[in-house]
């Protein structure tokens, strides 16, 4: 499997751009209608029209932007060592980590917090 840094720096740029955006769309749009605008079909046709092209044009160029500076700051930011191939992967064996083992905690019969009656 392949690691893929940008792509967790870029994910919540976009997914809050699309809400961002619409808010401006339906607050143009809110704008226009309680003006009185759109009550003519060719106007509104027109206003709508217009308004949905300005959301995919700033959709556009806000994710280029972003997909831009993902990728400036990958420059700077190393990436993870990959773990060395194997020279048998279809014969090789598992091997166990041995955990140590931790002693007991002792008991003394007192709080850990509070106050001790």
């Amino acid at each position: 499997m392949r690691t893929v840094g940008e792509l967790i720096m870029i994910v919540p740029v976009i997914m809050n751009l699309k809400g961002n955006l619409e808010m401006n769309l339906s607050a143009r749009l809110g704008t226009t209608a309680n003006m009185g605008e759109l009550d003519d079909p060719k106007r509104r046709r027109k206003i709508i029209l217009g308004n949905l092209a300005l959301l995919q044009v700033q959709a556009t160029v806000v994710a280029c932007v972003a997909a831009g500076a993902v990728m400036f700051l990958s420059l700077f930011v190393p990436n993870p060592p990959s773990p060395p191939p194997s020279e048998n992967a279809a014969n090789s064996t598992m091997h166990l980590a041995v955990r140590a083992t931790r002693p007991l905690p002792i008991n003394t019969g007192l709080p850990k917090s509070g106050l001790v009656e």
